[in-house]
């Protein structure tokens, strides 16, 4: 849902349903984006999904959580680390060195 697949009105039916649940989940697939940023290989990445809960009244918040598909469609909790994204450093410019201090 163009990337909003964890927000309470993605839900598919009536926004009656949505506005009136207390609770409510989402499992939202891993996008390229997120492939990227947790080091996944673009292969694999349909094997990851993202749990989180979108809508809880009465609860305290709900950290989100990566799983992983395996066999027989089994989801597992995944053990992913962020990657660092690597900074391009813009070269100083080097003072006092013109052609006059040679």
């Amino acid at each position: 849902m163009t990337g909003t697949g964890d927000q309470q009105q993605a839900s598919r039916g009536s926004s009656v349903l949505v506005d009136n649940i207390r609770w409510q989940s989402y499992l939202s697939g891993m996008t390229p984006g997120e492939a990227e940023e947790w080091g996944v290989d673009d292969s694999q990445r349909g094997y990851f999904v993202r749990f989180g809960v979108s809508k809880a009244n009465y609860g305290a918040p709900f950290p989100e959580r990566w799983l992983r598909r395996h066999e027989g469609g089994v989801l597992k909790p995944a053990v992913l680390e962020r990657q660092k994204r690597q900074q391009f450093v813009k070269p100083k410019a080097v003072v006092g060195l013109g052609d006059d201090n040679w």
